[in-house]
C-alpha cells in the first residue's frame, strides 16, 4: 500500500512540475515573457553579480517605488510590467531596467521621450534601436527598444570598461528578448 501511495504522489508531483505549475507566470496573459526572466544570471557578464533583490514592477505602486519621478512617463506609454536590478563586479556597478510596454508603439514612444541630446546609435533597423547617451558627465546610459520592450542600462562611471560592460548586458538581454518575441 505504501509503495502505491508513493508512486501516486510522485506521478502527481511530476505532472504538476512538467505542466508548468511550478513556474512563475506573467500577471498579464498578453504580456509575453516576464522581464525578470530576462535578467542575466550572476557571472553571465565578466564577473558581475546581482547586488540585492530585483525590484519587480507590476502596477502603479511598484513602479513608483522603483523609479519614482520617471514612473509617470512609463505609465503614459502603456507600462505593463518591468524589473530593475543592480549588478556589480567590485569596481563598477551597472543598473539594468527592463520594461514591457504592451506594444511596439508604446515602447517607441518612451524611447523617443527619453532620447538624449547626444546619442550614438549602436544598432538600428528591423524594429530594434540601441543608443548610448554620451551627454552625461559621470556615467553612460544605454537605451534599447525592440517590439514592446524598452530597456535602460546605466553605469556608475564614465569609462570604456563600464560602457563595454553595459553593452554586454544589453546584448545578453537582447538575445532573450529575441527568443521571447
Amino acid at each position: 500500500m505504501k509503495k502505491h501511495c508513493a508512486v501516486f504522489i510522485a506521478v502527481v508531483f511530476c505532472s504538476y512540475f512538467f505542466m508548468g505549475g511550478g513556474c512563475r507566470k506573467s500577471v498579464d496573459p498578453g504580456a509575453g515573457s516576464d522581464p525578470a526572466d530576462m535578467l542575466p544570471a550572476d557571472n553571465d557578464i565578466s564577473g558581475f553579480v546581482k547586488k540585492g533583490s530585483p525590484a519587480v514592477m507590476t502596477d502603479y505602486q511598484t513602479i513608483m517605488d522603483a523609479i519614482d519621478g520617471a514612473a509617470e512617463k512609463y505609465i503614459d506609454y502603456g507600462f505593463v510590467e518591468g524589473v530593475q536590478q543592480l549588478y556589480g563586479n567590485g569596481a563598477v556597478n551597472v543598473d539594468v531596467q527592463i520594461f514591457n510596454h504592451g506594444s511596439t508603439e508604446n515602447a517607441t514612444g518612451i524611447f523617443q521621450e527619453l532620447y538624449p541630446p547626444s546619442a550614438e546609435t549602436i544598432t538600428q533597423g528591423e524594429g530594434l534601436e540601441i543608443i548610448v547617451d554620451h551627454s552625461r558627465l559621470l556615467n553612460y546610459s544605454i537605451l534599447y527598444r525592440k517590439g514592446r520592450m524598452f530597456m535602460q542600462i546605466n553605469t556608475t562611471e564614465k569609462s570604456d570598461f563600464a560602457l563595454n560592460m553595459a553593452k554586454q548586458f544589453c546584448y545578453n538581454i537582447d538575445s532573450k528578448i529575441e527568443s521571447a518575441e
